[in-house]
């Protein structure tokens, strides 16, 4: 099975037939349905913060949550109005408060990390324009791993770069509701071929140029941001990366400014789809892959998952 159909499944379970599968048993469950009751919402809550909803159009999310939510109101109601003994099982009962306790401290992780007012948090100009665009991951990935993975990434850890990732962000275009599911190709991604601005000023201390964009979900990616310009403001080292080869307008040495065109969006280096992978880092060396990452702000609010900016 190929990388993008391994992450199709993925998608369809978690996303569908999951929360789908759990209101169905809520159906069937008689002494315990309260509890029960709370374990599905709190999951519903977690998926529609955290889920990788970028695949799926935003009609179709809103359409789904109002079918789940009426559907288990009904169920709920019905519960209630039914003259049925409960016959509540001590054991059951235990495990299903685990499972709602786990559940609580997640949800309660994933308000932190959009709400939390990080030290040192770092305001730019958003680096698109002209679209809705949609943080696909992001805000302090310590906190949570479901909105932002780079910190609790293996990978990351590996090469001991997940420290400056703490707070590192991807980012993608809304398009057309009528997208293919997981495009086959570049092009067929909004964000592809969009125009970058560099968000704040300083000295370009990197433009990498030349490495290939990679088809999307092919498996196997070099682990690098692919074509990367890096602008350096005092201790401050910003990157973005990922960028389409050959679009870069920068050049090491040079000084620019806020707004800036630095280049356009592509799919290079470790990046299975068209997407801007940008961090902000703290470091007193150039080595900053081993510095600390900074919490970045657009319009005073962090850039949370799932969070949909608008540019004109």
């Amino acid at each position: 099975m190929n990388e993008r159909h391994q992450i199709a499944l993925k998608l369809i379970l978690v996303h569908i037939i999951l929360p789908a599968g759990l209101i169905f048993a809520f159906i069937f469950v008689s002494g315990d349905a309260y509890l029960f009751f709370f374990i599905t919402q709190t999951y519903l809550c977690i998926l529609l913060l955290s889920g990788y909803w970028e695949f799926f159009s935003n009609p179709f999310k809103v359409l789904f949550f109002l079918i789940l939510e009426s559907v288990m109101l009904l169920i709920l109601l019905c519960k209630i109005g039914s003259s049925l003994n409960p016959h509540l099982n001590i054991v059951m009962v235990c495990i299903l408060a685990l499972i709602q306790t786990y559940l609580t401290v997640t949800l309660a992780r994933i308000i932190v990390t959009i709400f939390k007012r990080e030290k040192n948090a770092f305001e730019i100009v958003f680096p698109l324009r002209n679209g809705r665009y949609l943080i696909t991951d992001g805000g302090n990935s310590k906190i949570s791993r479901l909105m932002n993975y780079h910190y609790h990434s293996r990978v990351h850890r590996k090469n001991k770069t997940n420290n400056s990732m703490l707070f590192a962000t991807d980012i993608v275009k809304i398009g057309k509701a009528d997208k293919r599911f997981l495009p086959k190709y570049n092009e067929e991604y909004p964000i592809f071929g969009e125009n970058v601005y560099s968000p704040i000023e300083g000295i370009v201390i990197k433009a990498e140029k030349s490495i290939d964009d990679n088809p999307p979900f092919i498996g196997t990616y070099p682990y690098n941001t692919g074509n990367t310009v890096i602008i350096k403001r005092a201790n401050h080292y910003y990157l973005l990366g990922h960028l389409k080869k050959g679009s870069i307008t920068v050049s090491t040495g040079e000084m620019v400014k806020q707004g800036d065109l630095i280049g356009q969006i592509g799919n290079s280096g470790y990046s299975e789809r068209p997407h801007l992978h940008m961090q902000l880092v703290e470091s007193d060396s150039e080595d900053f892959w081993h510095g600390k990452g900074l919490c970045i702000l657009f319009n005073g609010r962090n850039l949370f998952k799932n969070r949909v900016i608008e540019i004109a």
